[in-house]
């Protein structure tokens, strides 16, 4: 569950961010407000580190991990508001269900995403941000699923991608790509001209990182990339 504004450049990956200026450029349009949009960003960065903490919870087996795990989502549920700490609990019996289920990775990328729209929701109290969070939590779980495809093969963890015939993979997440660029065309973007340079070095990284560990992972980096790519052009 990487920072997808790290992933694409936009903010220096070992950066620890305590307010998250990209997602507030993205949001100020649905909340002029810049206390209550800060307040409502604080919101979504503590209930996603709580989403972390129980994906690390569902796929971690040491003692160590487990149990730091447990501590942040003790510590962030008592700082949630009951609706947010609801919306977590549901999220991780959904994902606990779609792991043990026979599901598609577009099935998947659909039905985990719309709780990255709930958070946004609830998180701004406006609809509109639904949308967004929905958006940007497809971005991140297409991108989870190539980087830790290698991984789960090797600890025989789930991953959508795994039931993928290998030769249907480039083209089934380009398709999704697309997608997730076509909503991602109706958001402002974050930064200036200097994003793209950003974007566009980070999608050689991670296609050039991709060949080296998995073949299979070139086409599928050149659709995300390709899609990273146009989504700042067609904001530009």
């Amino acid at each position: 569950m990487d920072c997808i504004f790290k992933v694409w450049g936009y903010v220096p990956k070992h950066r620890f961010c305590i307010h998250c200026q990209p997602l507030d450029n993205i949001l100020e349009p649905i909340k002029h407000n810049r206390k209550k949009r800060s307040e409502a960003i604080n919101l979504i960065l503590r209930t996603y580190t709580a989403l972390k903490a129980d994906d690390v919870l569902r796929d971690e087996n040491g003692r160590i991990r487990r149990a730091f795990a447990h501590l942040v989502k003790r510590f962030c549920s008592l700082r949630l508001p009951d609706e947010l700490n609801r919306i977590v609990e549901k999220a991780d019996r959904t994902i606990r269900d779609l792991e043990s289920s026979d599901i598609d990775e577009e099935d998947y990328i659909n039905q985990t995403s719309a709780i990255g729209g709930e958070v946004f929701q609830a998180s701004l109290g406006d609809k509109e941000a639904f949308s967004v969070g929905e958006t940007l939590s497809a971005a991140i779980t297409i991108h989870d699923m190539i980087k830790d495809l290698r991984e789960d093969r090797r600890r025989s963890r789930f991953n959508p991608l795994e039931a993928a015939s290998y030769d249907k993979i480039a083209e089934r997440m380009s398709e999704l790509s697309s997608k997730v660029q076509t909503a991602l065309s109706q958001i402002r973007p974050p930064t200036g001209q200097n994003g793209l340079r950003m974007i566009n070095s980070q999608a050689g990284l991670m296609a050039q990182g991709c060949s080296e560990s998995i073949n299979i992972c070139i086409g599928v980096c050149v659709g995300i990339c390709s899609a990273l790519a146009l989504y700042r052009c067609c904001c530009g």
